[in-house]
């Protein structure tokens, strides 16, 4: 097959833009799920009779589910058409958040939160895919550093917003009417993708030349092997697994036990944290894009910077002003804003018919990494201060730790290459990179080593 096969015809300007609007909002909602469990544990035990135990269950069956299906959601996105695979995964997704809903138990409520992220398993690296397909080449970071902000600000509507919606209508009918906004944006993500043109038809059906089952596991295992997407893939468990383990869970114990700030202030500052992180996206997928037009060069600076922000933290001392907080938390979340520049940059460096199968590859080692961080660092301040896990000495060595793997992360990205923005890989196996694996071209460079 001619490589152009595999490409689609694009969408007119207004319905591309409207299904990309659509697919943030729907990855938006993904983060929202991902987080909402946090502020409604009161609520949840009250109703439905469960002990702690069976609420962590309950809270990481989400992320049990998303991270088993990141692999599986890639190889479908390249074997079928990206639109219909991500619309049955939404669907899969409302029906449980309806579940969740009406949940009477806690078995119930973990297989509504199972649903609820394996349907959100393709979300991200769909959008990655609807970018690749749909724009240009050289927006592609721009964009899907919008699509990460969206996704943050699920998290900023799944704090305080959330908690005044729970408190008015109930947590349950709360989660009906984001269910029935799910229906709305996911059908105008389905009628946005099918091409009027042809019955019953989808503009971006075609399948990847050769795209068959044993050609997409060739391709898993080429990805496994290549040296180019480990390295990228091991910077983002780091970079996220941090990331999600201080906004996420431990900023919290740190503000109010160990700085004894109140809980407003508290939230307020993991607010800054968060927006840090939503401006971040956009601006350096910009700066990438049109200013420097590089990607690895912005990805070291930024993971060297959060281990020097991370440092900080470990010497702060209690009492300290709180500017001096607010303005670590705003920077460590501007510099964690530069999630999407390691997708753009191994969407270059794969071939087009292994592109999304490459970025689940990464999104798994990245959401691994929240688990693996949440867990470990609680269980590091335990082993290491088992009478006063909550205190100051207990959180400086985790950021001490934390400061010296992002250092690490930092490195593992200097071994990368450099990859040329706004090319587009248009052939199946074939892409402007070095030959670091069987299968890709090796016009990248000429003088075998990493670049600068």
């Amino acid at each position: 097959m001619h490589h152009d096969a595999a490409q689609p015809r694009p969408f007119s300007s207004r319905r591309r833009w409207i299904l990309f609007g659509a697919v943030s909002v729907l990855f938006g909602l993904s983060m929202f799920y991902r987080s909402a469990i946090a502020v409604l544990t009161t609520d949840l035990m009250r109703d439905v009779p469960m002990d702690l135990g069976n609420l962590g269950l309950v809270s990481a069956a989400f992320f049990y589910a998303y991270a088993l299906f990141q692999i599986p959601g890639g190889l479908l996105l390249d074997r079928f058409s990206p639109a219909r695979v991500m619309s049955a995964f939404f669907f899969a997704a409302l029906a449980g958040v309806i579940l969740f809903a009406v949940a009477d138990s806690p078995g119930m409520m973990a297989l509504g939160r199972l649903l609820m992220g394996a349907g959100m398993a393709c979300g991200f690296i769909g959008a990655l895919k609807i970018i690749s397909l749909h724009f240009q080449p050289d927006r592609f970071a721009t964009l899907s550093g919008v699509v990460v902000s969206v996704g943050n600000m699920g998290i900023v509507v799944a704090t305080t917003p959330l908690v005044l919606w729970a408190q008015g209508l109930g947590w349950r009918m709360t989660f009906l009417l984001v269910g029935f906004f799910h229906l709305a944006v996911t059908l105008l993500f389905v009628f946005a993708s099918r091409d009027r043109g042809e019955r019953g038809g989808v503009r971006d059906a075609p399948v990847a030349a050769g795209a068959h089952w044993k050609v997409q596991l060739e391709g898993l295992c080429l990805v496994l092997r290549d040296r180019q997407a480990l390295l990228i893939s091991w910077s983002a468990f780091i970079r996220y697994g941090v990331l999600a383990a201080v906004q996420g869970l431990w900023a919290g114990p740190y503000l109010m036990d160990v700085m004894g700030y109140p809980p407003v202030t508290a939230g307020n500052l993991i607010l800054l944290l968060t927006l840090g992180v939503v401006l971040g996206n956009p601006v350096s997928g910009f700066l990438s894009d049109r200013v420097f037009r590089k990607r690895k060069g912005i990805m070291i600076v930024a993971l060297a910077g959060l281990a020097l922000t991370l440092l900080a933290f470990a010497f702060v001392p209690v009492g300290a002003p709180l500017w001096l907080t607010a303005v670590l938390f705003a920077v460590f979340g501007i510099l964690a804003g530069t999630g999407s520049l390691p997708y753009a940059h191994l969407k270059e460096l794969t071939p087009y018919d292994r592109s999304a199968t490459a970025l689940t590859v990464l999104n798994f080692f990245a959401i691994v990494g929240a688990g693996v961080f949440m867990q470990g660092l609680g269980l590091l301040m335990k082993t290491l201060y088992p009478v006063s896990t909550v205190s100051l000495e207990a959180f400086r060595a985790m950021f001490l730790v934390c400061a010296a793997v992002m250092l690490a992360g930092a490195v593992l990205y200097a071994f990368t290459w450099e990859s040329f923005v706004g090319h587009t890989n248009r052939g199946p196996g074939t892409a402007v990179r070095p030959a670091s694996i069987s299968g890709y071209s090796s016009r990248g460079r000429n003088d075998g080593g990493p670049s600068a």
